[in-house]
């Protein structure tokens, strides 16, 4: 009987050899989907963060100058001067960087008109809720209510600026953009132009930037 042959150490190695390439094959392909649903989960996570911010500023900023019972008082009487704001005044602002928006308007009870914390008149008047817009050292987009502690609304914000849109010369429409430092006094505000710069997930990767911006238009509907 012939004798039995073990495997020659050229075949070990050659086995070695396959069985490495096949594992590294497997972890450059686990290493790539890891990669790959970080990066969506970041997109993902950015794009859910602009939603909120713009629903929540449009939907305040739409509210501006809204009083409940215009048959018996004048805008002026429903929003009477009180600290940045003249009677009548519905929008202000400071100029940064960042920029702070503020917008007021007055609720009735009951009438499920929201602040931008959430909350609605529960009580037995007319309430005027100041909505203050403003971005933290933490890098998040913030709002306060009548001077009340800030709330986080979205994360991952370093930077808003806020652009007054007025109409100079009664044309009907709107022909010149101002910061807060600028804007003309006694000028009526029209819209709002708001960009806010946000953190880019895939900072780091080649040709991504540290951040990007997000940048949009808003029409006042209570401004006459």
């Amino acid at each position: 009987m012939r004798r039995q042959r073990g495997s020659g150490l050229i075949e070990v190695l050659v086995a070695i050899g396959i069985g490495l390439f096949l594992l590294s094959v497997l972890i450059m392909i686990f290493a790539s989907t890891e990669l790959t649903e970080t990066n969506q989960n970041g997109l993902a996570q950015l794009q859910d963060n602009q939603r909120t911010a713009m629903t929540i500023i449009n939907t305040i900023v739409q509210s501006a100058g809204y009083y409940p019972s215009p048959q018996t008082q004048t805008v002026a009487t429903a929003l009477p001067a009180a600290g940045a704001f003249a009677a009548g005044q519905s929008i202000a602002g400071s100029y940064g960087p960042p920029d702070t928006l503020s917008v007021r308007f007055a609720t009735a009870p009951g009438d499920n008109i929201l602040n931008c914390n959430g909350a609605g008149n529960g009580g037995s008047a007319n309430q005027v809720y100041v909505n203050q817009f403003a971005v933290s050292a933490g890098k998040q987009l913030t709002c306060s209510v009548n001077g009340g502690a800030a709330q986080v609304l979205v994360d991952g914000v370093s930077n808003m600026s806020v652009l007054y849109g007025v109409d100079t010369g009664n044309s009907g429409s709107v022909n010149h953009y101002y910061n807060a430092a600028s804007l003309p006094a006694g000028q009526t505000v029209r819209s709002i132009r708001v960009t806010l710069t946000m953190a880019n997930p895939l900072a780091g990767k080649p040709g991504q930037p540290a951040s990007v911006t997000l940048s949009w238009l808003i029409g006042l509907m209570n401004q006459l």
